[in-house]
């Protein structure tokens, strides 16, 4: 099957990412409903890997803190009841008190599941600065 990469196909999950960037700077209750129940984040170089409930208590804590998301470029690959984002962006905020990267490239996996576009993984890396 070839990936679909614009037109209306492809426009709810232009909107699922921009909400998402929203909830993710606001640290918004509804973001919860942007992940899925067994969602996973790989969040940086590191390796380590995240569940949906460590994602939202770091946000609700306050360890994370993303006070904007500018995002320079996103490519969406939709396979029938899935898609995948491949992008960039820039960022500024905290993790547990100390400055986030300022520029990282993105991966997300998506899911079409009654009527409804849910990440289902995530995967950021960190841009080395020039």
């Amino acid at each position: 099957m070839d990936a679909v990469r614009s037109g209306s196909a492809v426009q709810p999950i232009w909107e699922v990412q921009r909400r998402w960037v929203e909830a993710l700077i606001r640290a918004a209750r509804r973001l919860s409903t942007r992940f899925s129940k067994k969602h996973t984040w790989t969040p940086d170089e590191s390796g380590s890997r995240l569940d949906k409930l460590a994602i939202l208590g770091a946000l609700k804590s306050g360890d994370l803190k993303l006070d904007s998301i500018t995002l320079l470029e996103t490519e969406v690959y939709r396979y029938g009841n899935s898609a995948v984002l491949i992008g960039a962006s820039a960022q500024s905020g905290t993790f547990r008190g100390k400055p986030i990267a300022p520029k990282i490239l993105f991966t997300a996996t998506l899911i079409l599941r009654n009527r409804k576009w849910t990440a289902v993984a995530a995967h950021r890396t960190v841009v080395a600065a020039n």
